[in-house]
């Protein structure tokens, strides 16, 4: 039965730290003058998508490639990273603070990078400035989320009522 209450209680605080960093980036974001320029841009490039695309399937196809793009960014940012260090942390009984912020935050901050590897691009090490503004930001929503998850499960976790025999 404590399995059981364990495992309900790490969902419940996954998903909502999940949330609060879905919640947080756009708020990040918003706030650094360069992250703003660059949402700015891409604002200014989708609404010349939709407007090149003559015919109605132009602007459909259009609008599914920003949701997948979105899509993409939220759960290589906010969920993979914490997903991850949940997974670690449960399975060796991690409850420092410090591990669930600390390596959800470098996770999601080195997740452009992971991403370049993946796909064998040759930019795959460098980095501009503007890259690091958003690894910050990264960073941010990252250990935000890390933080939210460890003061929900983690903390309390060391608790012997609640680890299972």
């Amino acid at each position: 039965m404590n399995g059981v209450r364990r495992t309900l209680i790490v969902c419940f605080s996954a998903v909502v730290a999940i949330g609060a960093a879905l919640f947080f980036l756009p708020i990040a974001a918003a706030l650094d003058p360069a992250l703003r320029r660059t949402g700015a841009a891409f604002a200014d490039y989708l609404l010349y998508l939709l407007a090149r695309s003559s015919d109605d399937d132009g602007s459909a196809r259009a609008g599914a490639e920003l949701a997948r793009f979105v899509w993409t960014a939220a759960v290589a940012v906010c969920v993979a990273p914490l997903a991850l260090v949940v997974a670690v942390g449960e399975v060796a009984r991690v409850r420092s603070a410090l591990w669930y912020v600390g390596a959800t935050g470098l996770i999601a901050a080195a997740a452009p990078w992971i991403a370049r590897a993946a796909f064998q691009t040759s930019r795959a090490v460098s980095a501009s400035p503007e890259e690091l503004r958003f690894a910050l930001v990264f960073f941010l929503t990252g250990a935000f989320a890390g933080w939210i998850y460890w003061l929900l499960a983690g903390r309390g976790g060391s608790d012997p009522k609640i680890i299972p025999n």
